[in-house]
């Protein structure tokens, strides 16, 4: 069978389906990835198909509209969803043309949340099927464990009504480039009610591990919470010495990095940073665009480096709270800390605290030296949260996610 991936979005959104990918391979199926061209790279050094959308999440992220949506939106939900209209409405256009360029390509197409609407018209149009591949819960429920948009842990008609309306606020803000596709290809609109019926009839396989996200009993059966999917470390792959130095030198330091979140604000993150690590007591690793280099004996900026690898090798990860990075700190079973600025980032944030991984989400509205220093120093020194991320990283460990999403999609090979 011949299966294609649609991703959508930043390294984040992507990543994960490489190691999907690799097991649907396995499996016996041709696959390949479509994604932006910031992506082209990290799929192909793993020897996967990789088709062209050609737009850059990267670049799209330091327009104007992309700044906002990420500086101007932390704590602020509907100002985000604003934001988020204007970005899709600049990348709604190459995005649709490069679904459009699919067309005729796959058995099955696997979509993401962000191109759910435009993908699910396309195997619509092509006569094929259609399912989903999610990295964060977006259907609504009762139980706030799973509920994107719930502000309480426990089963609560509160909680299924912020969800339903986080689901159709969501549909208003990601539809435009499945508008345009419908038009080129001559189909009725569909609109928001169109991303809502998809997202719950379309088979889904979740990505996250269901320490973090148990499967509500108010769910369609349809989904299938099957734990993450990431990628191992590399064989040959081996740390730059800087970083082996560094970390021989002296205690497990302490993570800090933003992901693609950092490319709009590096100065400020590396000052803010920097001087909470100093006054907490405690060494520091950072990572992200812009944060490369050494900053005296106690502070470090690398580039990319697998989480897999690092992770243990630290006493606690700060990180924006996206779902990659939140369990690659889960597998690595050490203490951690979401400071959210988009999206399901404070999802995954108060997720971390209402399970003892961590302390309370710090959005980066609120994020000061002073609220960042108290919060490491805890990070590194309770013994309760230590324990806690333990126990749950050996649990995380024996999850089989990529096997569980490619028995869950019907790609198992026979």
């Amino acid at each position: 069978m011949r299966v294609t991936l649609v991703g959508g979005g930043s390294r984040g959104d992507v990543q994960p389906l490489i190691p999907l990918a690799e097991g649907i391979r396995a499996a016996g199926h041709e696959v390949t990835i479509a994604a932006s061209v910031d992506s082209e790279d990290l799929v192909t050094a793993h020897g996967l198909r990789f088709a062209r959308m050609d737009v850059s999440i990267n670049d799209q992220m330091r327009t104007d509209a992309g700044r906002a949506w990420i500086v101007d939106s932390a704590g602020r939900p509907f100002r985000e969803l604003r934001h988020m209209r204007e970005v899709y409405a600049e990348t709604a256009r190459p995005l649709a043309d490069a679904t459009l360029t699919l067309s005729g390509t796959a058995d099955l197409f696997i979509s993401g949340i962000l191109t759910l609407d435009s993908v699910t018209s396309l195997a619509e149009h092509d006569g094929v099927a259609h399912s989903t591949a999610l990295l964060c819960p977006f259907h609504p429920t009762a139980d706030g464990r799973a509920g994107l948009t719930a502000q309480m842990p426990q089963v609560s008609p509160a909680n299924m009504s912020r969800t339903r309306i986080g689901r159709w606020l969501l549909s208003r803000s990601v539809t435009q480039a499945g508008r345009l596709l419908r038009e080129r290809l001559g189909m009725p609109e569909t609109g928001p009610k169109g991303f809502v019926r998809a997202l719950d009839t379309v088979p889904a396989a979740l990505g996250a591990s269901p320490l973090l996200v148990p499967t509500p009993r108010d769910w369609p059966s349809s989904v299938t919470v099957t734990g993450p999917w990431t990628l191992p470390v590399p064989e040959r792959w081996r740390p730059p010495a800087a970083l082996a130095d560094f970390l021989d030198a002296g205690p497990a330091p302490i993570y800090l990095g933003f992901g693609s979140m950092s490319i709009v604000q590096p100065e400020r993150i590396r000052d803010v940073a920097t001087a909470a690590a100093r006054a907490a007591g405690v060494r520091l690793v950072l990572s992200g665009t812009g944060l490369d280099g050494p900053d005296g004996d106690d502070v470090l900026g690398i580039s990319d480096v697998p989480h897999a690898w690092l992770f243990p090798r630290t006493r606690a990860v700060v990180h924006h709270g996206g779902a990659g990075t939140t369990h690659a700190a889960l597998l690595a079973g050490v203490p951690q800390l979401a400071v959210p600025h988009i999206a399901d980032q404070p999802y995954w944030g108060r997720r971390i605290r209402e399970e003892g991984l961590g302390t309370a989400p710090l959005p980066l509205n609120r994020l000061t030296v002073e609220r960042l220093a108290e919060r490491i120093r805890t990070l590194a020194t309770s013994d309760d949260l230590s324990q806690r991320a333990q126990e749950a990283g050996e649990k995380a460990r024996q999850e089989q996610g990529v096997s569980t999403a490619v028995d869950a999609l019907g790609l198992s090979r026979s």
